[in-house]
């Protein structure tokens, strides 16, 4: 059966056939969500509208000459905008003249433009921007700690730490037919990553004259989220050596409450991510949990593997940050 997304390499099919033939490899070795998100088309240019269901009509039992009642569920309208993102990078004929491997030399400076592109694409869908050409992320519609579960509204659970210079998150997202995804535009034959190669000219700088060609790589996406169960967040994590213990027995019960929240067709689609502190302190509360085998042929019974924590796999996202503020 056909879907209506497509992955980060199938976008970048798109590139027109360029030098730079791993640019999907490139931003999956730096960035771990935009590899696993599905991309679909926006429904305008730099824009995505639509209905988000937010509840299931009703029902009644009635009797056998009894008429029902006509019921409907209802939907809430929801506006999506994209942003463009564009990196230059320019290359100098002297620099290649100089170098034992002069393609090698330029492919490496376009791999650090994606590199730094994906991280910043990556940035964005997670925490969004102030400025206006920049699209909105997930943690602005997960600003507050929810307690209740039946009112529609963005999943947040509170882990109660309250370690300002040490707070974290970690995000269970599902990505896909129903739940979240990336934006590309429409009317855009080759939307997704775009790549522009131009040929030797001279500049002029500073009234003398070199030969530079540059490569342009732009990108033009966005974040549409259709069910609000679809990400949830566990926010206000301590990272602090003093809240290893307390914090990380509250997370791995949220971790659990969490996926109990997701519907029952998400659980098999669901990623999760934290950055590197959130994921150093639970191998740290984890590992304190061994006990040494102290007679042959002896299996401790909490070892590495029978704690409940390893039952998720946790993604390290190197664009979530550390060191969150406390959510209000």
């Amino acid at each position: 059966m056909a879907v209506g997304y497509r992955t980060l390499s199938e976008l970048a099919q798109g590139s027109g056939s360029p030098d730079i033939t791993n640019i999907v490899d490139e931003i999956t070795k730096s960035t771990s969500m935009l590899p696993d998100a599905s991309f679909v088309e926006a429904n305008s240019m730099l824009e995505n509208k639509g209905f988000r269901k937010t509840s299931l009509p009703t029902n009644e039992w009635v009797a056998v000459d009894e008429g029902g009642t006509e019921s409907k569920g209802y939907k809430e309208m929801f506006s999506d905008n994209l942003g463009i993102i564009e990196s230059w990078q320019s290359s100098r004929q002297k620099e290649s003249m100089l170098s034992a491997n002069p393609t090698q030399l330029e492919s490496e400076d376009q791999m650090d433009h994606v590199t730094s592109m994906g991280l910043d694409v990556e940035s964005c869908l997670i925490y969004g921007g102030d400025d206006p050409k920049e699209f909105k992320g997930i943690m602005p519609r997960f600003n507050k700690i929810t307690t209740d579960f039946i009112t529609p509204s963005f999943m947040t659970l509170d882990n109660a730490g309250n370690t300002d210079g040490a707070m974290s998150s970690v995000l269970f997202v599902v990505w896909g037919r129903g739940g979240a995804n990336m934006l590309t535009p429409r009317y855009h034959a080759t939307s997704g990553i775009q790549v522009t190669k131009g040929d030797w000219q001279v500049i002029s700088e500073n009234g003398k004259n070199f030969f530079e060609k540059k490569t342009q790589f732009m990108m033009m996406t966005g974040l549409s989220v259709m069910n609000r169960f679809s990400i949830i967040r566990i926010a206000n994590i301590s990272t602090a050596d003093s809240d290893i213990t307390t914090q990380m027995a509250k997370l791995r019960t949220n971790m659990y409450k969490a996926f109990t929240l997701l519907p029952k067709d998400f659980k098999n689609r669901v990623r999760i991510y934290a950055p590197g502190s959130v994921l150093y302190t639970l191998n740290a509360y984890n590992s304190s949990l061994v006990n040494p085998i102290t007679y042959s042929g002896a299996v401790p019974q909490n070892a590495i593997g029978d704690i409940m924590f390893d039952r998720f796999v946790v993604r390290q996202c190197e664009s979530m940050l550390p060191t969150e503020d406390v959510v209000a």
